[in-house]
């Protein structure tokens, strides 16, 4: 595994194996298992039928969204309609109340709700896999990391199901610069 990080405060963990859906004559190389911990709680982590097991997928998804959207998250800037709630899962939450007779309005204000999701939570590009729906969101000098995923899927339970986290700007940029980093360089060793 490789590790970026601290994971007492913020850390990520990855480690390209095979896949267990190659096909002869096919070889994909980002598939891998994927660990990320914020102050000690193991976020993707879960158990499915008696078994812990950890997140292992395509990464390659990840690392996508990460840098389609890491500046989305880096901007300080406020959740785009007018709701209240103390993080960014309540926010997400108490927007979906909305109602109107004008199907205008009421799309207008689905789809920036939608839009600010898909580029502060890496679950709209997970690629059919059990990724906990984690959303990441610049508060002051500190990111936060929101997750509720008790009822997320049926046939799983996330070992830290919940939470709420802040860890300082500087560390999270570098943990996510890092782990791009390097794994688009070993990406780029192993297709040669």
């Amino acid at each position: 595994m490789k590790y970026f990080g601290n994971k007492k405060i913020f850390a990520i963990a990855y480690e390209l194996k095979e896949s267990p859906f190659n096909e002869p004559g096919k070889y994909e190389p980002t598939w891998g298992e994927f660990q990320m911990w914020v102050y000690n709680n193991s976020i993707c982590t879960f158990s499915m039928n008696d078994k812990i097991r950890e997140y292992e997928w395509d990464l390659r998804f990840i690392v996508d969204w990460f840098c389609k959207n890491k500046n989305y998250i880096l901007e300080e800037s406020p959740f785009p309609l007018p709701c209240e709630g103390n993080n960014a899962i309540e926010l997400y939450n108490n927007s979906g109340d909305f109602d109107s007779d004008d199907d205008n309005e009421f799309d207008l204000w689905f789809e920036k709700r939608q839009d600010w999701h898909f580029s502060h939570s890496w679950y709209s590009d997970r690629g059919g896999s059990y990724l906990a729906d984690v959303i990441f969101r610049r508060v002051n000098n500190t990111i936060e990391l929101a997750w509720d995923n008790t009822i997320l899927y049926s046939n799983i339970k996330y070992v830290n199901p919940k939470g709420v986290f802040y860890i300082p700007v500087k560390l999270f940029q570098t943990v996510i610069d890092d782990f791009i980093k390097e794994f688009m360089q070993e990406k780029l060793v192993m297709n040669f």
